[in-house]
């Protein structure tokens, strides 16, 4: 294995460590020359230290994880938020110097990166969903439960959520509630009734749909009781959504992601516990919608340069392959 960048991750790499951090290392590599002829290229290669299930590591352990050349492409061109930051990694984050092909990629990055980055929002709104209790939430699910408890009083808890499509493309006028389409196994689309995120497809029962709801406001209920007593919350969480929604904007709008953070020590507060959690929940919000704005007016490419990625695997892959050829491939 020829490794072609190995760096300081996660904490180390934004600028959030702290003593009690463990060490996460990411890396590039080259396979060997009878794997890639024989088609059995790992993709990815984790190495942990051996602890019990469940069991954080303690400060300094090291946790490994190598993509080769071709998966680390892939991940990038799906702009994967853990990628990017990979790409984006300064010299001193690196563990050894890179090698020229690293180089190549960096100084290629306006080829690599695209709005397909989008992924990033789609954390962001996750974790808003998870964790935000903002009131227009409670309003919106309390609505839609309303709705639904009159839907099932007239046609009955088996019915179908389709039969009072009428009614929800009515409620769906209202702030965080949406009729949406995905495709099927089949090909078909099937409409959903999404509340705050969470999905009822029209072919489920009223009264199923009915108790998602109603399940949704206790949450909100007591995780808003919670976060007055500072019980349960992950701050951990908080602070990566904070910071890949940042890095999200910055990226859209540069097409370059600064790194370590500069508002490491505001993301440093927010893990710790430093912040109230309302203003951290309010932050997230606010950063989706410039995410989205910031996405709108990118000038960032619609897609990466897929061809450039090909033909940088084939040449790098044929090169190790070419050389080994010359030798005997002893390798």
């Amino acid at each position: 294995m020829e490794l072609i960048v190995e760096m300081c991750f996660g904490s180390h790499l934004y600028g959030t460590d702290t003593p009690q951090s463990d060490i996460d290392l990411k890396s590039v590599y080259l396979p060997e020359p009878r794997d890639i002829l024989l088609q059995r290229v790992k993709a990815t290669i984790v190495v942990t230290p051996p602890k019990p299930p469940g069991q954080k590591n303690a400060p300094g352990e090291v946790d490994r994880e190598t993509y080769s050349l071709q998966r680390f492409l892939g991940l990038l061109a799906e702009g994967q938020t853990m990628a990017l930051d990979m790409l984006f990694a300064p010299e001193s984050a690196m563990t050894m110097p890179p090698a020229p092909l690293w180089r190549e990629i960096q100084a290629n990055a306006h080829r690599l990166v695209s709005r397909r980055a989008a992924t990033f929002l789609g954390y962001c709104r996750r974790q808003a969903n998870t964790y935000g209790v903002k009131g227009s939430r409670v309003a919106a699910t309390r609505k839609a439960l309303g709705v639904l408890q009159e839907a099932e009083a007239r046609l009955g808890g088996t019915a179908k959520l389709g039969e009072a499509a009428g009614e929800l493309e009515a409620l769906a006028a209202a702030e965080h509630i949406a009729i949406v389409s995905l495709p099927t196994a089949g090909g078909k689309p099937l409409r959903y009734l999404e509340v705050c995120g969470h999905k009822a497809p029209f072919t489920a029962s009223i009264k199923n749909a009915r108790e998602i709801a109603g399940r949704l406001l206790e949450e909100y209920g007591h995780r808003a009781l919670q976060a007055e007593r500072n019980e349960g919350v992950d701050w951990k969480a908080l602070s990566h959504a904070v910071r890949i929604g940042r890095e999200a904007v910055e990226l859209f709008k540069t097409g370059r992601i600064a790194l370590p953070r500069p508002d490491a020590q505001h993301l440093l507060r927010i893990k710790q516990g430093g912040l109230p959690y309302h203003a951290v929940t309010e932050e997230i919000e606010g950063l989706l919608a410039e995410i989205e704005n910031a996405a709108a007016g990118s000038s960032l490419p619609e897609a990466p340069d897929l061809e450039f990625i090909e033909e940088l695997v084939i040449r790098a892959y044929a090169g190790r392959v070419a050389g080994a050829c010359g030798s005997g491939l002893t390798a």
